[in-house]
């Protein structure tokens, strides 16, 4: 969905990954709606999959909107909780199949892992 401001957002699920070095969006995603030009090539990416290669963009702007889910009667139903937000600027991104979080977004943040099994960015 599109914003006033011109700016973009659409639910996906994203994998938040420690061991990635970088964050990944699906390439369907920026051909679609972002249009962000190749800045750069990777070679010999190591995945679980193997060393594959990846182009990666500029993001200018990622921000992460959390949603929680509840489970009501065996269906799920999702909504979000207090606007909880976080951003980064300028996040070099590959172009893949899936949408990642990487310690390149993650580190910008103190990471704190609930006792109740929940993590909490906190800029």
């Amino acid at each position: 969905m599109d914003g006033a401001d011109g700016s973009f957002y659409e639910t996906l699920r994203a994998l938040v990954d420690t061991g990635a070095s970088k964050c990944m969006i699906p390439v369907n995603i920026n051909n679609r709606v972002l249009h962000l030009p190749k800045a750069g090539h990777d070679s010999g990416v190591i995945t679980g999959k193997g060393p594959i290669e990846l182009d990666w963009v500029v993001v200018p702007k990622l921000t992460l909107l959390f949603l929680e889910e509840m489970s009501r009667a065996g269906s799920y139903v999702t909504y979000r909780t207090q606007p909880t937000d976080i951003s980064a600027t300028d996040v070099k991104t590959w172009l893949g199949d899936d949408f990642v979080i990487g310690m390149n977004f993650i580190e910008k943040f103190n990471v704190v892992l609930g006792k109740d099994g929940h993590i909490a960015f906190e800029g």
